[in-house]
Formats: C-alpha cells, structure tokens, sequence
C-alpha cells in the first residue's frame, strides 16, 4: 500500500517531464537558423617567437540578432534567445604585404568578446600547413550571452611557424546556429 503513492508519483512527474516536452516542440514555432558572418580584415601579423602566442587587436563582429530574429519571424526578438552556437568557422587567404600566406600560422585559437563577458575559447587550428585555408575545430558550447548585445569581437591568438612580421589580409568565412523560442 505504502508503495501505490510512490509510483504515482513517479507517473506524474513522467507525465509532466512528457508535456512540458511537447510544449516546448511546440513552441519552437520558429526552426533554429543559422547566422552567416563574413568579413574580410587586415590582421597585423607580429610574431617574435614561434613557442608562444600572439594576440591581435579585438576584431569586430557587431552581430544583430536582434535584426536576424526578426527578418524571421517579426513575432520574435533577441528576448526569446534561447541558444546561440559556432558551427564553423573558416580563415582565407586573400593578401599579404610581404608574402607571407596563412601557412606562416602553425596554430591558432579564437575567442569571442563582450562586454561584462569573460573572453571565451570557441575555436582552434593545430598544426596548420595550408598556405589558403584554415578550417578551425569547433566544440559544442552555448555562447548565448556573447549576442544579447551587437557589441561582440573575435580574438585570434596565433603561433607561428616562423618569426615574421607581416600585414595579412583574410577572409573570416562563420555560421553560428541561432535557436529562438517564445
């Protein structure tokens, strides 16, 4: 007998876990998309050590969810933000000052930066060697509050291959996945 209210207990918190799922299907009136960023930059190269990492300036990105939410859907806003992720992220070869190509980068890591925001790891690229491309590896991690401003930056820190100094012009080539829900 002791055991009945137990088990409909546990019924009950099935079916209310099991509800609360379908509304939220529901709710999600509005597919995840993704948000394309693409910009081309002139990153000053300056690498006096090939064992450590040089940081360049702040890149700016100035992302408007907002704007991308609402050419969507004009229902939603950057308050129904639920979830913003990478899902690539890509450097390309467009010009250098002295020559040099993207092979002078042997590794790199990118952060993302807002304000009130600590700098965050979202991409890296080890043991590069193409000289045109650099594909960057991805973890699946949640950078929402990095876009609930338009204030938001790229940090690229580089190893080099070699020590150089040089002005590279490339071509940022990403997609974030943006999931919105009333």
């Amino acid at each position: 007998m002791k055991k009945l209210p137990v088990i409909a207990g546990i019924l009950m918190l099935l079916f209310v876990s099991s509800c609360r799922d379908i509304v939220n299907s529901v709710l999600d009136a509005l597919p995840p998309f993704d948000v394309p960023f693409n910009t081309t930059l002139d990153v000053p190269f300056a690498s006096v050590s090939t064992t450590g990492y040089t940081k360049t300036p702040d890149l700016p990105m100035n992302i408007d969810l907002d704007a991308k939410i609402k050419e969507n859907n004009p229902n939603f806003s950057i308050n129904n933000l639920k979830s913003v992720k990478l899902n690539s992220l890509t450097l390309n070869y467009v010009s250098s000052q002295l020559g040099n190509k993207l092979d002078i980068i042997k590794n790199a890591r990118i952060y993302v930066k807002a304000p009130n925001q600590t700098d965050r790891l979202i991409a890296t690229a080890y043991n590069n060697t193409n000289p045109n491309t650099i594909t960057f590896s991805i973890p699946d991690e949640e950078i929402l509050e990095y876009f609930r401003t338009t204030q938001n930056y790229l940090v690229l820190e580089i190893q080099a291959n070699n020590v150089t100094v040089d002005q590279i012009k490339m071509n940022v080539v990403s997609g974030f996945k943006i999931k919105v829900q009333l």
